[in-house]
């Protein structure tokens, strides 16, 4: 017979069992569910341990734990002391019936077995969601530990800058966490009040007993503790503003909301006080009239009283009021986008240069750039990427040495095309081809008879011309938009390229790229990661495989260092060579006191730009080596004090800009994404006076796109669409900025930068004359400066716009395109390049012509627009002559245009405005004549008669040659 205590026991036995094992059962559940996250978790620090970048993966970690624990551990202690007090403290008053209240008859019973368990897990559950969300802050606690100075102080509270950007932004955060950690703790207090019978919602006794009321009492001061801090912060926070004329603290912010906020510091204080206070009196009264007039004073000083003196003090006097804060803001604004030291230069921008004068600019000229990388695209990938898995995904516009002379190129990096692989078996996509090959090379200043580029390294089996950089490692692995994984150096040969003859040329990486797959652990991690059986039971995978995981650079590098903002516009350099890519990578921040936010509406929507700051630096330049993937992080601003705190951080990952090897510092050139932004804020912030940037009469904005592609198309415009799909809005679109070789004024040498154009700011963008050239310059990286070209106020002079219409303005030009743009030919006009000459100014503009059918851009004709002087010749040369009736050696035609003139029986040192071709077509000689025309008129208004008898003299030679030259009499009407 059997004891009725063993039967209890033996059920609490098997309820234990069973308690057990359903813990263990949902224990393998969770680390099955859990182990692709921990195979990526893995993985992931394997990938950081190949870079060698450890450091960054351990620290970044380091930083999130030390915040989710810290936070999650601090309130689950506040929350369990709070909880613990509450359940300890006994009602005095007979307690509720159970039968009125099922969940507080629930808790009872639940407290008899277990007394701790509710409040335990109860701090347990709310901590975890409380405190893991701290970890987001990381990058703010890294500087926050990491402060540098930047030995500038703001104006209004005279503290450095890097309390503002240091400091402010993680005590605001700890002061929102406390907030919120300190309500939800109230929250779960007053509940477990509730559930304990301390306060009841039914009876004749007290429904609050006093000792609740003091426990309440102790947090709501706390609260007014955390919240008076909390007062005192946002008033440094008035320095980023956005309620003045422009950002920063103004009239209103300092004159009323700032005195307001130092009042609710001691209004706050005070509501703590009562608070305090009544711990010992344990009533409602005081509690209610602290929370009372807190809430009043904060509506009236903070809202109502700010909107007063805004309405009637400022608005009606705003140029005045406003001005000081303006200063200020300038000021910031000039500092945060590095504006402070543009090198400004007056720029006449004229047109007087003679016919021999135009020699002198030789070099100039010759370095003009005429093949645009984005049109040019098509040509290089329909005659180099020879196989149909290679294809050149973008190309990039530098300058390199060729025989000795600084010649612009457009260089693209022939890659793999994995979608278009002979066949997407598993071998193929992640063993066999496994890379791209080799680079092309073109000068962008040339062009070839046929209207095709003149390719200095090319072809496979590579082939280089005389002067073609050297290139000894063309494998590339790691490039543009390359997603996905492959297995290098395995059991299965890579395919290099294919020889004429149908074979392989084929290789086995011998590079430190990728993460060697040297254990069945590794394996197993990475057929997790990608769900992918192969890489674990692969016979072509062995112990010396690479597994490459990363291969796109942009995504290599922002996983690598998700600290800094990068631009869009990654660019390849041959160097040593070997194939690198170079990364523009950016500091920011907008806490910069003052600062005005970026306007970021003319950057291209791949930026890591595209976001809200008022403080950059391109403090990094990140070069990776195509072949091995390894990435150099070098700083190019040493004085950011951000990087420094980065460096301090992760010591080891960054490097100083003296160590990259000369071959690559003399390819690193001004970042496109932050001149655009520059360039753009630079229009209202080259003026430093208060009073005229109130006035905005001096401000300028970039020029309109003088549109690149069909010439029938307005400018061009950018189109806000709705969620539907549908156009809402539109505008026109800035000129974006153009890569190209140039000379200053005032200097010799020609220089490889960046060019934008300004106009004034005017309704619609009517006016369109220029009135200033920004560019940016780079010294091997690391001088890079800005250059503001500025013309004479006053002066009409054409900026891009206007010199564009004047091309589709001229009758034979327009004539000539309608002919090419017809019968499945398609005219393309490329970018319209700014050319400085001395005091002078011109634009070129490339005309392509490609098939309808078959897109194969090709230059057939060279736009140039000197003043009111339009020409167009089948080359640069040739249009020059048109102009100023010499040819220029060294520049692009200059043997056709030079042959022709001796076929003809001519000099090319005659100083007559133009020599005519024999031969030349009827609308050529019309342009030529009307250009002539308006130089007689120009030279008869300013007296110079003998000028104007030259140039009728010959518009008379020039139509004689033409009557000659054709079959039949050709009538020609001047405009006029």
């Amino acid at each position: 017979m059997r004891v009725p205590g063993d039967i209890v026991q033996r059920r609490g036995d098997s309820s234990k069992r069973q308690v057990v094992i359903v813990l263990v059962v949902a224990a393998l559940v969770v680390l099955i569910l859990s182990l692709r996250g921990i195979a990526v978790f893995y993985t992931d620090y394997l990938w950081f341990r190949s870079i060698n970048l450890s450091v960054v993966w351990r620290n970044t970690l380091f930083a999130k734990l030390e915040l989710a624990g810290a936070f999650t551990v601090g309130f689950f202690v506040l929350s369990l002391i709070s909880l613990t007090i509450a359940d300890k403290m006994q009602t005095q008053v007979p307690p509720v019936d159970a039968n009125k209240d099922e969940l507080v008859a629930r808790y009872g019973q639940s407290k008899e077995r277990h007394p701790r368990l509710l409040r335990v897990l109860a701090s347990l559950v709310a901590a975890l969601i409380v405190g893991s969300g701290a970890s987001a802050q990381w990058k703010s606690f890294i500087l926050f530990q990491h402060s540098v100075p930047f030995h500038k102080v703001d104006p209004q509270f005279h503290m450095d800058y890097s309390f503002f950007v240091f400091k402010l932004p993680f005590l605001m955060f700890l002061v929102r966490w406390s907030f919120l950690a300190l309500v939800i703790i109230f929250i779960l207090t007053t509940g477990l009040y509730y559930l304990n019978g301390n306060i009841r919602s039914q009876g004749r006794a007290p429904r609050v007993s006093p000792k609740v009321k003091a426990h309440m009492s102790v947090l709501l001061a706390l609260l007014a503790i955390v919240k008076a801090y909390g007062y005192y912060l946002q008033r440094f926070q008035l320095d980023t503003s956005t309620s003045g004329y422009v950002e920063g603290a103004a009239y209103t912010d300092v004159h009323a909301l700032l005195p307001a906020l130092t009042l609710l510091v001691f209004i706050s204080l005070g509501a703590g006080v009562l608070f305090v206070i009544n711990i010992r009196r344990q009533g409602w009264v005081l509690p209610l009239i602290g929370l009372g007039l807190w809430a009043f004073l904060s509506l009236v000083l903070g809202a109502i009283y700010p909107a007063i003196i805004q309405q009637f003090v400022v608005q009606p006097a705003q140029g005045t009021k406003e001005l000081p804060y303006i200063a200020r803001n300038i000021e910031a604004t000039r500092y945060g986008m590095s504006l402070e030291n543009v090198q400004t230069q007056n720029y006449n921008a004229s047109q007087n240069i003679s016919g021999q004068g135009i020699r002198a600019y030789a070099k100039t000229l010759a370095g003009v750039r005429l093949w645009d990388a984005s049109v040019a695209l098509p040509t290089f990938d329909k005659l180099q990427d020879i196989r149909s898995y290679y294809h050149f995904n973008s190309l990039a516009v530098d300058d390199y040495s060729i025989d000795g002379t600084k010649t612009p190129i457009i260089l693209g990096i022939r890659q793999l095309n994995s979608s278009n692989l002979p066949s997407q078996s598993w071998v193929n996509l992640h063993l066999q081809y496994t890379h791209g090959y080799g680079a092309v090379v073109a000068p962008a200043n040339k062009v070839n008879s046929d209207g095709n580029p003149n390719f200095l390294l090319a072809n496979l089996p590579p082939s280089a011309q005389s002067g073609a950089p050297s290139l000894t490692q063309p494998q590339v692995y790691y490039s543009l938009n390359n997603p996905g994984y492959v297995i290098a150096n395995s059991r299965q040969p890579e395919i290099d390229y294919q020889v004429p003859s149908g074979l392989s040329v084929e290789t086995h990486y011998a590079g430190s790229g990728g993460v060697r797959l040297s254990s069945t652990l590794i394996k197993a991690a990475f057929a997790l990661r990608y769900g992918d059986i192969n890489i674990l039971i692969s016979s072509l995978v062995d112990t010396n495989s690479r597994l490459m995981l990363r291969r796109d650079i942009q995504v290599e590098a922002q996983d690598a260092a998700p600290f800094l903002k990068f631009g869009s516009n990654p660019y390849p350099v041959i160097a040593n060579g070997s194939i690198y890519w170079v990364q523009n990578a950016y500091t920011t921040t907008s806490q910069l006191p003052y600062g005005q936010a970026a306007d970021v509406s003319n950057l291209s929507p791949s930026s890591g730009l595209n976001a809200y700051f008022n403080y950059v630096r391109n403090s990094v330049k990140v070069v990776t080596n195509a072949y091995t993937g390894q990435m150099t992080f070098y700083v190019s601003d040493p004085r950011d004090p951000i990087i420094r705190a980065y460096e301090a951080e992760f010591p080891g990952v960054f490097k100083p800009m003296s160590q990259m090897s000369q071959a690559l510092r003399s390819h690193m050139r001004y970042p496109e994404d932050l001149f655009v932004v520059q360039s753009t804020m630079y229009g209202k912030y080259h003026v430093t006076n208060a009073s005229n940037f109130y006035s905005a009469g001096s401000a300028w904005t970039l020029s309109p796109n003088p549109g690149n592609g069909s010439p029938s198309a307005a400018l061009s415009q950018t189109v806000t669409t709705n969620a539907a799909g549908f156009p809402v809005s539109s505008q026109i679109s800035a000129m974006p900025p153009l890569y190209e070789q140039l000379t200053l004024p005032n200097s010799d040498e020609p220089h490889f930068g960046i060019v934008e154009a300004f106009v004034p700011i005017s309704q619609t963008q009517v006016q369109q004359n220029l009135t200033a050239v920004m560019v940016g310059l780079s010294d091997g990286g690391t001088n890079q400066r800005l250059v503001s070209l500025v013309t004479p106020s006053g002066e009409q002079i054409d900026g891009p716009g206007l010199a564009a219409a004047r091309i589709t303005a001229q009758t034979a030009i327009s004539q000539e395109i309608s002919l090419l743009d017809q019968h499945g030919s398609q005219v393309q006009l490329g970018s319209l390049m700014i050319v400085p000459l001395g005091q002078n100014l011109m634009y070129v503009r490339p005309l392509y012509v490609a098939s309808t059918q078959n897109q194969l851009p090709e230059i057939k004709q060279v736009i140039v627009v000197y003043g009111t002087q339009v020409a167009m010749e089948p080359t640069l040369a040739g249009a020059l002559n048109d102009i100023f009736g010499v040819n220029i050696p060294g520049v692009q035609g200059y043997n056709q245009v030079a042959a022709a003139s001796q076929g003809n029986g001519s000099s090319t040192s005659q100083s007559v405005p133009v020599t005519p071709v024999a031969g030349e077509k009827s609308s050529s000689v019309i342009s030529k004549a009307a250009n002539l025309y308006l130089q007689a008129q120009a030279a008869l208004k300013s007296g110079n008669l003998a000028l104007y008898q030259q140039d009728i003299d010959a518009i008379g030679a020039l139509l004689g040659v033409n009557n000659s030259s054709t079959s039949s009499t050709t009538s020609t009407t001047l405009p006029g």
